[in-house]
């Protein structure tokens, strides 16, 4: 009749006469349950099992509570038992692969599912729940096998189609997500879960307003729904729309009964951005970081580090650079990105450029073609996003933005059983074929396309892939773009990259140290050896005579300066998103700031001068 409170006090009564009746504790758990009283439900069920130890149901009913109550650890004890009296207890399978799950024990929690599975072959949420576990394992084929059998037995699972999505997302398929939630939508139309993917995906493809739509409709649903203002804030300040984020983060605080510390990150990002670096600083102050998860920590302590930098705080920024760093390598994206592999690569290629004389073997034979880009190089924050800027200004100038253009064409031939790019020209075909492969590939990112046109593939380190570039284009042009070596080396430390094999390299300044100086002789070896058409800028050259140093570059290219490059902030806000982190710095006007600013660090960094010298010297710079 719905009188659970009258109800409750019964069974009290009932275990007060007859203190061995199992029943009694048992329904009186379950009653305390659905009244959200967890602890109370939780001593009940203990009870009972101390009537009944050989009882499985018991111990199932407890584990379940357990799990419900978000205590997965004290729940899994009870859950195996459960199984051990009885095998065939799939729920009690699911409910222990859940709370493994929870745990972190994805291998044991898919073994677990598997077992449910084998016993009800027909339950979509034990294929919906295997996909959540193989997905947090980076076996996203896997997990989205997983999905599609949980929608053939289910075809209404909304959740599913969600999870997939999100799979289809982290595999790039990013058409392929979005009809995932689309699906998901035309289920359950109330989803802000689905609202909110929807417009994460959105915002990988480019697209602002539609992006900007979904977050808004996952917010009429649920106007509390802090993930989805917080992605909306993160898009429009990636987009460097700084009026439109301030009344976005101005309704999120008004519609808010607390400021979640997301919306004060961001609102701290903003007054960082409109220079305003002691109310960033005094908000970050009032910020837990221990409420964001592991990737906002480490954003964290990047903006932190950036407002002390502002504000000559050097040994604070320095130490929050640090934490920031610490964080990343105890990260799940650094632990799967294996950087050493990459660097040992990386090394064992310059020793043997280094082996050889003269210049590679290729076969200059083929080398006329209508098709050959100029390749922007140089270790990364050396400027080449501002550079990029301002040349893809120019008419006749479109720059592709750090793609892995070339590993399309390494791959070819790899595939053709050529592994040796520095000893032996490729043959012909295979030349020709990897050449295709790199064209078609770079093409997909080309955004205007005329036989006027000066194609830039811009992505710093492929300086390591100048033996590669040499085999397909000997008389290609490269514009080596410089800084301060030591201004490099501490800019990269202090940069939260996102994560890939390369950029996970950057978080030890030793290792960087290492990097820069492989990455560099790498280049120089080729450029001496095969003679490479090399126009080398610097940085602080580029911020000294904008004009002078941009129409030496245009001379290179065989183009001359156009009068709309100077005002190249303007480009810079038409682009929407800049995939780089220099993303919030090439839409100002210039400033000298970031100059030598490796002093301000110098007795941390004072240890590695030694190595970086010879850089310092061959490019031209005095210590200071």
């Amino acid at each position: 009749l719905g009188h659970i409170d009258q109800a409750i006090t019964c069974y009290k009564k009932a275990t007060e006469y007859q203190p061995q009746w199992v029943t009694s504790y048992i329904l009186l758990g379950q009653l305390f349950s659905s009244k959200g009283k967890a602890d109370e439900a939780i001593e009940c069920l203990q009870k009972a099992i101390e009537l009944q130890s050989e009882n499985p149901e018991l111990y199932a009913i407890l584990g379940a509570e357990l799990l419900q109550n978000n205590e997965p650890d004290e729940a899994i004890p009870h859950l195996q038992k459960a199984i051990k009296f009885n095998p065939k207890d799939a729920a009690s399978y699911f409910n222990l692969g859940n709370a493994l799950q929870t745990e972190g024990s994805l291998k044991a929690a898919i073994e677990s599912y598997q077992q449910a599975i084998n016993i009800q072959p027909e339950n979509a949420n034990l294929f919906n729940n295997m996909g959540v576990a193989l997905k947090s394992q980076e076996n996203l084929d896997e997990a989205i096998d997983s999905y599609k059998k949980a929608i053939e037995i289910n075809p209404n699972n909304s959740e599913a189609y969600c999870n997939m999505g999100n799979a289809l997302q982290d595999q790039g398929m990013l058409e392929k997500a979005v009809e995932a939630y689309q699906k998901a939508l035309s289920i359950e139309p109330n989803s802000t879960d689905a609202y909110n993917n929807l417009g994460n995906v959105f915002q990988k493809q480019d697209k602002l307003e539609a992006s900007i739509k979904a977050y808004q409709k996952a917010l009429k649903l649920n106007p509390s729904n802090v993930q989805a203002w917080s992605n909306g804030a993160e898009i429009l300040e990636k987009w460097n729309l700084v009026e439109r984020l301030d009344l976005w983060l101005r309704e999120a605080s008004d519609l808010l009964e607390n400021i979640p510390a997301d919306i004060k990150f961001m609102q701290a990002k903003l007054f960082w951005r409109s220079r305003n670096f002691k109310e960033a600083s005094s908000l970050i102050a009032t910020i837990n970081f221990e409420a964001f998860n592991e990737i906002r920590k480490q954003d964290y302590f990047n903006l932190k580090a950036k407002c002390h930098d502002a504000l000559h705080n050097f040994n604070k920024a320095y130490k929050c650079f640090k934490k920031m760093n610490s964080l990343t390598k105890k990260s799940k994206s650094f632990l799967a990105q294996n950087p050493n592999n990459f660097f040992d690569k990386a090394t064992d290629q310059l020793k043997v450029l280094k082996s050889r004389l003269g210049p590679m073997p290729t076969n200059h034979s083929i080398e006329k073609t209508n098709f050959t880009p100029i390749f922007l190089v140089g270790f990364p924050r050396s400027g080449t996003t501002l550079l990029d800027t301002i040349l893809r200004t120019h008419s006749d100038i479109d720059v592709v933005e750090e793609q892995s253009s070339l590993e399309v064409a390494k791959m070819f031939i790899h595939k053709s059983g050529y592994n040796d790019v520095i000893h032996k020209a490729l043959p012909p075909k295979v030349l020709l074929g990897a050449k295709n492969a790199y064209h078609s590939e770079l093409a997909k990112f080309i955004k205007r396309e005329n036989s006027n046109s000066v194609y830039i593939d811009k992505l710093p380190l492929n300086l390591l892939n100048t033996p590669l570039i040499y085999q397909l284009y000997p008389n290609a042009k490269f514009i080596l773009a410089l800084r301060h070596p030591m201004d490099t080396i501490l800019s990269c430390w202090m940069q939260n990259f996102g994560l890939n094999p390369a950029m996970a390299n950057m978080v030890d300044l030793n290792r960087i140290v290492d990097l820069y100086s492989v990455a560099m002789e790498t280049f120089e070896v080729c450029r001496t050896n095969c003679n490479l058409n090399v126009h080398s800028i610097r940085y602080e050259d580029l911020l000294d005579n904008l004009r002078g140093e941009t129409t030496s570059v245009l001379k290179f290219l065989d183009l001359e300066w156009q009068p709309q490059m100077e005002n190249y902030q303007k480009t810079a806000l038409e682009r929407g998103a800049i995939d780089t982190p220099s993303y919030s710095q090439v839409v100002q006007p210039i400033y000298k700031n970031s100059m030598y600013r490796w002093l301000n660090y110098e007795k941390y960094l004072i240890k590695y001068l030694a190595r970086v010298e010879p850089w310092i010297h061959k490019f031209g710079y005095c210590k200071h």
